[in-house]
């Protein structure tokens, strides 16, 4: 069995009179790839937002690596949630060095350099990121998700502005980071064909409950109609044929 290195214990998160989140219990195992998948305003993001420690629950516990949320082993964590938080007036080299400069662990990748080929953004490391489209800056927040070889990366609509060949490009990173490095990953994405490329278990989400989590494999097995039927059905928004 899978080491398990990330644990949600009944977590709850309200905004006013919105709940967001809902005693939401997961167990999150190494070098697996999690999509997580749900409508606009299900509670993807808070829930990524809680585990990153940018947001705290209003009851449950966060447990990271076998130690509870706040006792440092968020370093261990990558993240690209939302939007990525670029400086546009910096290149691409600069702005991962302001992010090696604010992390509490030293990159683990030998150079930069490195760092942007496996992004794809090596022959334009010197371009100012305000002249960048909406998929370099993808690229580039995944390169800061990545920076210290972190062993658990959450991703919110990483493909997010790639064009085909660049989707295909980061799935291809995701997979390989996690065979070879071990790398458990967290994926947010609208893109349910991409994500079935990409993920090996799924969790699905729905008005802040979560309502199944099923493997590659069970779904394989189980589903008998397109992805985004079979999604609805278990939300009860549709009926399995």
């Amino acid at each position: 069995m899978a080491e398990a290195i990330i644990h949600l214990r009944n977590i709850t998160k309200k905004y006013r009179d919105c709940t967001a989140v809902r005693e939401c219990s997961l167990t999150l195992e190494r070098g697996k790839i999690y999509g997580l998948v749900g409508k606009n305003g299900a509670g993807k993001t808070t829930i990524m937002r809680m585990i990153a420690g940018l947001s705290l629950p209003d009851s449950g516990q966060v447990e990271l690596f076998g130690k509870d949320a706040g006792s440092g082993e968020s370093g261990k964590i990558g993240t690209l949630i939302e939007a990525p938080s670029l400086n546009g007036s910096m290149t691409a080299k600069e702005n991962l060095r302001f992010y090696r400069m604010l992390s509490k662990k030293k990159g683990c990748y030998d150079t930069d350099e490195e760092l942007l080929t496996l992004v794809g953004l090596s022959d334009i490391k010197r371009r100012r990121v305000k002249d960048y489209s909406l998929g370099m800056r993808q690229r580039l927040g995944i390169a800061v998700a990545l920076l210290t070889k972190p062993e658990f990366v959450m991703l919110d609509e990483p493909v997010n502005g790639l064009d085909p060949i660049g989707v295909v490009e980061i799935r291809k990173l995701i997979k390989k980071l996690s065979e070879k490095e071990g790398m458990t990953f967290l994926i947010s994405s609208h893109n349910l064909p991409e994500l079935y490329q990409t993920a090996t278990d799924y969790i699905i989400i729905d008005k802040g409950v979560v309502k199944k989590e099923i493997s590659q494999e069970e779904l394989e097995r189980e589903r008998h109609e397109s992805l985004e039927e079979y999604f609805l059905s278990v939300i009860g928004e549709g009926e399995a044929k």
